[in-house]
């Protein structure tokens, strides 16, 4: 579908200014895991705007994993989510090496990049009236 099909998402119900389009702030992307390092450029600014991560390997049952860049990474291990898991965050190291302005660098871990299997990410970006990662505390 092209960019001027798309329906653009308002930054607040009613705002004026410039449209943002679905395709700046949500991408689907499949790849191949190598069981390296990679990058994948789907065109999502995670580093300027913050937002959120969602790999699945689509090969094997392993673990929904939710890596958002709020938490970020901390003494080379990840908090991350499991959305097929009613359990507390879970950590690991080499999940997303970095957020880039364009995507997202993988790192060697076979949760997130087995090498050979067939992975599909979920890049949702930060956008008022569309997406936002909150944080919370207590228990």
């Amino acid at each position: 579908m092209s960019r001027s099909a798309l329906k653009a998402i308002q930054a607040a119900a009613g705002a004026a200014g410039d449209p943002v389009y679905v395709d700046d702030v949500f991408s689907t992307f499949l790849y191949q895991g190598n069981s390296g390092t990679q990058t994948i450029t789907n065109g999502i600014d995670l580093a300027g705007e913050g937002g959120l991560v969602w790999i699945k390997d689509r090969t094997n049952s392993l673990k929904h994993m939710l890596l958002d860049t709020v938490q970020g990474q901390v003494a080379n291990s990840q908090a991350f989510l499991s959305s097929n898991s009613n359990g507390a965050a879970d950590g690991a190291g080499n999940i997303i090496t970095s957020f880039n302005n364009n995507g997202f660098s993988l790192g060697a871990n076979n949760f997130s990049n087995f090498y050979g299997n067939d992975i599909v990410s979920w890049t949702f970006r930060k956008q008022p009236g569309f997406f936002d990662v909150v944080t919370w505390t207590g228990d």
